[in-house]
């Protein structure tokens, strides 16, 4: 009988509709492509359940960036290291860990209430929050040092640092390794990934450790880069962002640097799960925002989205921020179009250069009085026209099939943050987070906060929105 209860009761809860199945926010943006995207469906509308208010604003790695570039005539510029403007959260097993700049400490909180349940502190601001795998917390510090402590009870179970050496260096009012965790730590299978840098013309360290023990698998030792910001993580590579220079490409194996596509720089990065790499220019030479999806075994990028300030990829859909408008893109058809496009105007000059060619030809048999070479040249003239106005017409075609691949677009100001969650996109704004339909680009809800929200993070029912005055709200629903 007892058995009978139960079916009818998964029944019940079938016909009623989808069951959404609670999914951890483990790590930096969800997971090690920084997809910023989970399966678990809102629960909409939401309210607000608690907030975990900060007396100070985060103390950011570096300021913010120039006002102007005078050289290329550019205005409002994006910040390019602009990796710990709030303290981002992930959240597992009914709790909320975050790392904090102003303390220099890793936090754990009751998903439910707020309260803080522990608190572990490093030598140096913790800039990106734990990871969390097998009960386990695993955070790097401006100390030098990165960390794995219990989950449960932030008991430190091991720490490591990459350079031999204990130097300190001040730096905005505090003392810093001039090797720096400022990667986060990136746990993929048994290996615990991280980099320690500062300085172009300092060493840089990338390491794999054991993450059970601590114990370095390799160390590779590198100079001229600076790698900060979150690694992202492929089955083969860990990609190293530089702010204003390209990601680096590493072997996950071996820690020994790869070829990479080049143009794309940044701190927001992500990897889409065909293995694309999506990020900004590596510069701000160019007028306005861009945002690049390249095949990082290519030498450049594949798709370029000019206006674009925000991209989330999930599977074959992308929506973008570009211009004041939020949008949804079939992503597969848009790449196809447009590499056949860029393939089809390749072709355009030389045909031009080819019919250019026959017609000073045609001219000149004609000065020759050349009548049976006049002729044969008349019919290459007339096929390399044919071609000519077939490639256009094909060109055409490609750019009109471009704008039929936007779905929906909704006005929306510059977000600071957006991720997937179930269907509903979450959009951080100035004092203010939103849910759209991703479907249909239709408003769900809205709520206010203060502060820019930077950091959005959706686990077990619940909501969390970080700020840039370092507060932490959690709406459930």
């Amino acid at each position: 009988m007892k058995l009978v209860n139960i079916l009818l009761t998964v029944c019940i809860f079938l016909w009623m509709g989808e069951v959404s199945i609670a999914e951890d926010w483990p790590t930096y943006r969800h997971d090690n492509r920084r997809s910023a995207a989970t399966s678990e469906k809102p629960d909409l509308p939401l309210k607000i359940a608690w907030v975990k208010k900060s007396s100070v604003a985060p103390m950011m790695a570096w300021s913010g960036p120039a006002k102007w570039d005078a050289y290329s005539g550019n205005k409002d510029l994006q910040s390019m290291r602009n990796f710990d403007p709030a303290f981002f959260v992930t959240a597992a097993n009914d709790s909320v860990y975050y790392g904090s700049s102003v303390d220099n400490a890793a936090h754990c909180l009751d998903a439910s209430t707020g309260s803080e349940r522990w608190v572990s502190f490093a030598g140096g601001a913790v800039r990106l929050p734990p990871t969390i795998v097998d009960k386990k917390a695993y955070f790097g510090s401006d100390d030098g040092y990165v960390y794995c402590v219990e989950a449960e009870s932030g008991k430190r179970i091991w720490k490591y640092r990459a350079a031999s050496s204990p130097r300190l260096i001040p730096s905005n009012g505090k003392l810093i390794s001039p090797w720096p965790v400022r990667s986060g730590v990136m746990v993929k299978d048994k290996v615990a990934y991280f980099a320690a840098s500062l300085l172009p013309w300092e060493e840089s360290y990338l390491c794999a450790l054991d993450k059970e023990k601590g114990v370095p698998i390799y160390v590779s030792k590198n100079t001229g880069m600076t790698l900060q910001g979150a690694l992202l993580g492929s089955s083969t590579t860990v990609y190293a962002p530089q702010g204003r220079s390209v990601p680096l490409l590493f072997d996950a194996s071996s820690g020994k640097q790869k070829k990479g596509v080049s143009g794309m720089g940044g701190t927001f990065c992500l990897l889409t799960e065909d293995e694309l790499l999506v990020g900004m220019p590596h510069n701000q030479k160019s007028s306005g925002n861009v945002i690049q999806i390249g095949d990082p075994a290519g030498t450049q990028a594949m798709l370029k989205f000019p206006g674009a300030d925000r991209l989330l990829v999930v599977g074959g859909m992308a929506y973008l921020h570009q211009g004041r408008f939020l949008k949804s893109l079939n992503r597969v058809k848009y790449g196809s179009l447009q590499t056949s496009l860029v393939r089809l105007s390749a072709q355009i000059k030389p045909l031009k250069g080819k019919l250019s060619g026959l017609r000073k030809g045609e001219k000149a048999l004609l000065t020759q009085k050349n009548s049976n070479g006049v002729a044969e040249i008349r019919l290459k003239i007339s096929e390399a026209e044919r071609v000519l106005k077939f490639t256009e017409a094909q060109i055409a075609s490609s750019r009109k099939g471009l704008a039929g691949c936007f779905g929906w677009e909704k006005e929306c100001e510059v977000p600071y943050e957006l991720i997937f969650a179930g269907g509903v996109l979450f959009i951080g704004g100035k004092e203010k987070v939103v849910a759209f339909d991703a479907d249909t680009g239709k408003q769900l809800w809205a709520a206010e906060v203060e502060g820019h929200s930077y950091g959005l993070a959706y686990s077990g029912g619940r909501l969390y929105v970080s700020t840039s005055l370092g507060h932490i709200y959690c709406f459930s629903g």
